[in-house]
């Protein structure tokens, strides 16, 4: 942790506290915002709205597709945002306001089932012209060997089965271009690895089974390592056999 703090320092990294969703869009799948700040009415002094709220939504390349405003007229005032589709059909929207204390969630519904997940309020990193070029560089060199900068890093189990499989929703929570090794074993086993690159405030779907399908009828259980030049965090998605055709699940991890 010191070392990270005095490199931050040295490079003129910045963090925004940002709190964020992530989405998904497929044909005949509604994706859903549910906004309010019900943990306002806790607060005596703090519970009379209106609450203004600031959404922007960033698609898979990391751009802007659209704005949203919201106003919440009291503290006990649920509104529903659906979301617009975006190229690559995944990403991230952050939402911004003052004086909100709760969790907002976002939801997916195939008109059958529903599933929800809440959002991370957590930071977005900007670096200055020079420490993005400095990176650029240093990433460009070190993908020619398939590596990353290792400069965040982060463990997770996924599953892979001939019924379903995970998938990682992949955000690239900075102003850089993040490189983001995967590397996969199974047990003591390792599989392979993998370099993703992702745009600047840009997402990408991951799916695991293109890192190592399952051979057995049930499930097969893989421990992923990710690492990445800049700060990325991610979501993970459980999906059938019809590549998101059929009931979903969405979960953030820590």
């Amino acid at each position: 942790m010191r070392i990270r703090a005095l490199l931050k320092s040295l490079t003129g990294v910045t963090r925004t506290p940002t709190y964020y969703l992530p989405f998904l869009t497929r044909p005949g799948l509604e994706c859903v915002l549910l906004l309010s700040n019900v943990e306002a009415r806790f607060k005596p002094s703090a519970h009379q709205g209106p609450f203004p709220m600031s959404v922007v939504q960033y698609d898979a390349d990391g751009t802007v597709v659209e704005r949203y405003s919201v106003s919440l007229q009291d503290c006990m005032q649920v509104v529903e945002l659906p979301l617009a589709p975006a190229p690559g059909r995944c990403g991230f929207v952050t939402v911004a306001g003052e004086r909100i204390d709760s969790d907002l969630y976002v939801t997916l519904s195939d008109g059958e089932t529903c599933m929800a997940t809440h959002g991370r309020g957590e930071f977005v990193e900007r670096y200055p012209p020079g420490t993005r070029a400095l990176m650029g560089v240093l990433g460009g060199l070190l993908a020619l060997v398939g590596r990353a900068i290792p400069a965040f890093a982060r463990n997770q189990y996924v599953y892979v089965s001939p019924d379903s499989r995970s998938h990682l929703l992949l955000m690239n929570l900075s102003n850089v271009t993040n490189r983001i090794r995967v590397s996969v074993r199974r047990d003591r086993e390792p599989l392979g690895a993998r370099l993703l690159t992702l745009r600047p405030m840009g997402t990408q779907l991951l799916d695991v089974s293109t890192l190592a399908p399952a051979a057995e009828a049930e499930p097969t259980v893989y421990h992923l390592r990710l690492a990445g030049n800049a700060w990325f965090n991610l979501y993970l998605v459980g999906a059938g056999p019809r590549d998101f055709a059929g009931p979903l699940s969405l979960m953030h991890v820590k």
